[in-house]
């Protein structure tokens, strides 16, 4: 899974939010509950939703299901967008950076820019690491 929808914000009741979307929430946390990360708690509250479950080296594959996600959740995105307390809507598209290479290019077309600007989120892409193999 390397498109990730994530909502949240640091006032969000994500128990309430998650409830009433309809959609399965991938993971959630809560203000306050500890991270992975060893003394560390979260500073907000929010959930993911997976968008596409293309690979990390399958950009265009991620792009084309999250499309397709937002064509078939649009009005349930756009309301998890508003929901009172969110402060960050994001779809996050994860690529692999892999070794030797100088450049790199993801390409958002017009429909996409599209779909995510009427439910009012954010479009990130979050670069890995990957050796020749394909591991993070």
């Amino acid at each position: 899974m390397s498109c990730m929808l994530r909502i949240s914000g640091e006032s969000l009741d994500v128990d309430v939010m998650v409830s009433e979307c309809g959609l399965i929430a991938h993971r959630t946390w809560r203000k306050n509950e500890a991270r992975t990360l060893k003394g560390k708690v979260h500073a907000d509250s929010g959930a993911n939703f997976v968008a596409s479950e293309a690979e990390l080296d399958d950009f265009s594959g991620q792009v084309k299901e999250a499309v397709e996600f937002l064509e078939r959740h649009a009005a349930v995105v756009a309301r998890m967008a508003a929901f009172p307390g969110v402060q960050a809507a994001v779809l996050d598209f994860g690529v692999s950076l892999s070794e030797g290479y100088v450049a790199q290019f993801c390409y958002l077309p017009p429909r996409l820019v599209q779909l995510a600007a009427s439910a009012m989120l954010a479009l990130e892409i979050s670069q890995y690491a990957c050796s020749e193999s394909g591991e993070v």
